[in-house]
């Protein structure tokens, strides 16, 4: 199949964005025709590969970089397949039958996030609970397919024992209301009261918007390598106290390092926290049962190791061949019948649906 993907660009690291440069780089390795349309959204706007260096693309991408504004049709090649945030936006009729990519709700607002549900396309949902907030909505449910994200285990991995890891706990920081820093940066502060010797590391793609604590070690765009083996190897606990989270990259990636996970029910964790077995798990802005959970597992040793091997061995099933694997049979039916998917009819400049792979 020949494939378009259309992704905000953005010089620093971003989970959304990484999600569709997964999945674009995924179908390429499985050896579609994929091009990645880097279209102008946020500030730190990408205009070249060099601007992308926190991404490891496969090599077969087709890279376009438009200026800022609408996209020339002429531009856009002849595909089976469109990847956009909604069904209206970038997909002129040869580049092919839409689908909408919906990694999260209650993120961006209203405004940007209903017309992606109620595009007359399929819908990509990257969480379990993607798909019950599309039926809650009154979206059909023929409309709304289930591709888990994947993880790259070659790079997410144990380095270090999980037995004998010192008091330290991170999490990731972000500006973003829903993401729950100030909770985070709460519930630790009690913590610290129960467990002298904690280490507090938080990690974010840009510097923090506000002075933290003098107790909290803050990071700005690790590597990966730091990434994975200074904070995720090194970290006993890795803590997330978001009240909506799509999915909840970050967690997955702690947890295949080895990281017992604390976390909300914020949505995306449940496709992977099964409280007392791969996790703990709290209600959204339960401070005092965070900090409860957090103290509990750095005193109880065997806990938390249980947790950690538990959740690391859980977290296996996620791999980007699986989900490229899902993600090309469902695409395989769609063409096949677009109209059981929702879509109205078949765009009329689109290209042949029995084109070779």
């Amino acid at each position: 199949m020949v494939l378009i993907f259309i992704a905000p660009s953005t010089r620093h690291p971003s989970g959304g964005v990484a999600m569709v440069y997964e999945f674009a780089s995924s179908m390429a390795r499985r050896g579609h025709t994929v091009h990645l349309f880097h279209v102008a959204f946020y500030q730190a706007d990408a205009t070249s590969l060099d601007d992308i260096d926190w991404f490891d693309f496969s090599d077969d991408v087709v890279h376009h970089f438009p200026p800022p504004g609408p996209v020339d049709n002429d531009q856009i090649p002849r595909a089976d397949v469109i990847f956009g945030f909604t069904s209206e936006a970038l997909m002129p009729p040869q580049a092919g039958l839409p689908v909408v990519l919906i990694q999260g709700y209650k993120m961006l607002g209203a405004n940007l996030e209903h017309p992606a549900f109620f595009s007359p396309c399929p819908k990509v949902c990257v969480a379990g609970w993607l798909v019950d907030v599309g039926i809650e909505l009154g979206v059909p449910a023929c409309q709304l397919v289930h591709i888990p994200l994947g993880l790259r285990h070659e790079k997410y991995r144990v380095l270090r024992p999980i037995r004998g890891r010192t008091h330290r706990v991170s999490f990731c920081y972000s500006a973003h209301v829903q993401k729950g820093a100030q909770t985070a940066l709460s519930v630790l502060d009690q913590v610290r009261g129960e467990i002298p010797d904690l280490d507090v590391t938080a990690f974010g793609a840009v510097p923090p918007a506000d002075e933290l604590p003098e107790w909290v070690t803050y990071r700005t765009n690790p590597s990966q390598r730091d990434l994975v083996d200074d904070i995720y190897n090194r970290s006993a606990v890795f803590l997330c106290a978001s009240e909506v989270e799509g999915f909840g990259l970050t967690n997955v990636e702690a947890m295949a390092c080895g990281a017992a996970l604390v976390t909300t029910d914020n949505g995306g964790s449940r496709d992977y926290a099964e409280h007392e077995r791969t996790a703990l798990v709290a209600p959204t802005g339960a401070v005092d049962t965070l900090a409860a959970q957090v103290v509990g597992l750095l005193r109880d040793d065997e806990r938390r190791i249980g947790i950690a091997t538990a959740g690391r061995d859980y977290v296996e099933r996620f791999d980007w061949d699986r989900s490229a694997h899902d993600l090309e049979s469902f695409l395989d039916r769609y063409r096949d019948d677009p109209v059981g998917f929702g879509r109205p009819s078949e765009p009329s400049g689109g290209s042949d649906p029995e084109r070779a792979r």
